[in-house]
Order: structure tokens, then C-alpha cells, then sequence
């Protein structure tokens, strides 16, 4: 008898997770998994930024927030993409 699995996506696919990868925070660096809510990332300063800029802006001179950095804008990456170049 044949086993039909289906072949696993490459690594390069990435993760579909509602927040952008580039999403910074204090509290990213505690996380053991990738953020998937605003409340994963923002502590009470609710201070947050891009992980390519280094700043409160994204590539897209846009403010970086959770609520903002989402799929469908134009600088966001899923978690396991390729990053983009600057």
C-alpha cells in the first residue's frame, strides 16, 4: 500500500500571522513564538518599531503600530519570508 503525503511547504513560505515580522517591541524579546496579537508586542508604554528602519516608521514612511502593521500594507513580510532590501 502507497503512502500519499503531501510534500511540506518550503521553509521560505513563511508563516501566515496577522502581524508583520519586522514588529518590534520590548517585549518581542521575551517572546518563545512569533507575535500574532498587539497584546504580544505592546507593554504599557505601547511602545513599538520596525525591526528594517530601526524606527516609529516603516519603510513606507508610515507610524509603525500593531494595528497598522498587518498583511495588505505595502512594507509588511509574514514571518518566515525573505526580508525584502531597504
Amino acid at each position: 500500500m502507497e503512502s500519499h503525503s503531501q510534500p511540506s511547504a518550503p521553509a521560505s513560505a513563511g508563516l501566515d500571522l496577522p502581524l508583520c515580522a519586522d514588529l518590534r517591541s520590548k517585549k518581542y524579546y521575551f517572546l518563545e513564538r512569533p507575535a500574532r496579537v498587539p497584546a504580544d508586542l505592546l507593554d504599557a508604554s505601547n511602545d513599538c518599531w520596525c525591526a528594517r528602519t530601526q524606527m516609529r516608521m516603516g519603510p513606507d514612511d508610515m507610524v509603525v503600530d500593531p494595528v497598522d502593521c498587518v498583511s495588505g500594507r505595502a512594507c509588511y513580510r509574514r514571518e518566515g519570508a525573505d526580508r525584502p532590501a531597504l
